[in-house]
């Protein structure tokens, strides 16, 4: 993949959400027949999503937790 596109993209993303969309990116231009750009920000879309679900997540583990622990 084209580092010139992907770099001013990618670098306001975490060092995880940024692995998972160039994973992701390299799986659609695999898979799709569509541009390196587009393909780099429908994978930044996709890890933005899965990484606000996985915080979420975790946060509301962690809130369960600390219910549990109160009662």
């Amino acid at each position: 993949m084209d580092n010139k596109i992907a770099l001013p993209e990618l670098m306001y993303l975490s060092p995880t959400t940024r692995e998972k969309a160039l994973t992701i990116a390299q799986e659609l231009l695999r898979t799709n027949n569509i541009s390196p750009r587009e393909a780099v920000s429908k994978a930044i879309l996709i890890a933005k999503n899965w990484a606000v679900k996985n915080v979420n997540r975790n946060v509301w583990k962690k809130l369960k937790s600390i219910d549990k622990e109160s009662i």
